[in-house]
């Protein structure tokens, strides 16, 4: 069942928390929301306490008028800090996983282990089409795509040059050569962090969606939980 937490700026934040044992945090992709770990939830499950988190802009959260890595990375913190963790393990998909790597640079007292599945930030590169807005109701705000899609062609700089400070052992997730995401910036994500491992699975950007299985034994055997 999930739970709201307000934020101090007035954001309800929605997330689960199921199993028991050391935490791992879970944050999802763009326009995903965090239903997009369920399936592979059990697998988790059986050696951790799943901190399941739907960033803003995604149902059941709230869909504020501010999108921004900064803002998703404040709202995390707040409410890791609120629950009381520390040195959880963050696992963080695309838009999940740029947030996670901010978390792992400015708040290293919340990331023990750091997990990312296919994204590192880089420099700034040529825009990808909008789409139309698909008719009738979405998951996720349509407002939330349009400003976030301005900070991934942005690129983030000061991030990636900041990733030699991160602390956590970290392994980096590539989604191989039919992932749109250049598995360049991955391996020289890999090579910035002092404690860092990069495996190609393969499956394109959503690994943990094209080879659940293959995904939950890579993050599981990493954490040593096999």
């Amino acid at each position: 069942m999930a739970t709201v937490f307000t934020t101090s700026g007035g954001i309800d934040i929605s997330y689960t928390s199921t199993g028991s044992g050391p935490v791992l945090v879970l944050l999802h992709g763009m326009g995903e929301g965090g239903v997009s770990w369920e399936p592979l939830l059990p697998a988790f499950e059986q050696a951790h306490r799943v901190i399941n988190v739907t960033l803003r802009g995604h149902s059941p959260s709230a869909w504020p008028t501010e999108y921004s890595y900064r803002a998703m990375f404040d709202d995390v913190a707040e409410l890791l800090d609120s629950l009381g963790l520390h040195g959880s393990t963050v696992l963080g998909h695309s838009l999940g996983g740029m947030v996670a790597f901010r978390l792992a640079v400015e708040r290293p007292d919340l990331v023990g282990r750091l997990v990312v599945e296919d994204v590192a930030p880089g420099p700034p590169f040529a825009p990808r089409e909008i789409p139309d807005r698909p008719e009738g109701d979405l998951p996720f705000d349509w407002e939330m795509l349009l400003q976030m899609r301005q900070q991934i062609t942005a690129g983030d700089l000061e991030l990636r040059e900041r990733l030699s400070s991160v602390t956590a052992p970290t392994l980096i997730i590539g989604g191989g050569e039919t992932s749109h995401v250049s598995q360049e910036l991955l391996a020289e994500a890999v090579a910035r962090i002092p404690d860092a491992e990069l495996i190609t699975l393969g499956g394109g950007h959503s690994v943990h969606d094209s080879l659940p299985t293959q995904f939950t034994e890579t993050v599981l055997t990493w954490l040593g939980d096999r």
